[in-house]
């Protein structure tokens, strides 16, 4: 299975010859285009210039929006797609969203959407058992970096990839990822110089590795 982050929120994920298309973002973002193919496209929210814009994605994908994914999930292309509900701010009123969670070749992966607010425990439950965990590492808006910290201490994922930072080139007011980097010993982070990175299952780390990846776009 690949990984390849195109930069904010967005990724591609490709295994079993699926493509998958996770928040895209559009032109006000700061980000270049994508203009690639998909599958499937996932957004947290449907709405959202940062997170859904799916005229930047090419092809013919299902949309797979997760404010409307129901408690059971929904199937797609033999892959079952589940979503955790949550919002985009502290009081939990505004912009309810998705965080999407799957399994491909073994491998079971899980975006944090938009979140901006602490996990609890229903919450967290689901996501236990994730193996790469795309995290919101820019803080506020979104969730908040101990907040962070204490999420992923919880879920135990055994690769995080930061993503929601700021990169010099997002058209936000978010954190560098040092700031979310300053949590771990230099043995837990690796820096790739690409913006890919290949999974299998059975070379996954046993403890939690960050993997900070460099944007595509």
């Amino acid at each position: 299975m690949r990984i390849t982050w195109y930069g904010h929120a967005a990724f591609l994920v490709e295994g079993e010859g699926v493509r998958i298309i996770m928040d895209p973002f559009g032109p006000s973002s700061g980000y270049d285009p994508i203009d690639e193919t998909a599958d499937i496209l996932t957004m947290s929210q449907e709405d959202d210039r940062f997170h859904s814009h799916a005229a930047g994605v090419l092809g013919d994908p299902v949309v797979l929006n997760g404010r409307e994914i129901p408690p059971e999930g929904v199937v797609v292309r033999g892959i079952l797609f589940r979503a955790v509900r949550v919002w985009e701010d502290l009081d939990r009123r505004r912009n309810p969203n998705g965080m999407f969670f799957f399994t491909l070749e073994g491998v079971r992966i899980a975006h944090m959407g938009d979140l901006g607010h602490p996990l609890n425990e229903d919450e967290i439950a689901p996501l236990r058992g994730t193996d790469i965990l795309l995290a919101l590492a820019g803080g506020p808006p979104t969730i908040a970096i101990p907040d962070l910290h204490r999420a992923v201490e919880a879920i135990q994922p055994r690769i995080v990839i930061p993503m929601h930072y700021q990169t010099g080139k997002v058209r936000l007011n978010i954190r560098p990822v040092d700031d979310f980097l300053a949590a771990y010993p230099a043995e837990r982070i690796e820096r790739h110089d690409s913006p890919t990175l290949d999974v299998r299952r059975e070379t996954l780390p046993r403890e939690t590795k960050i993997v900070v990846l460099r944007h595509a776009r």
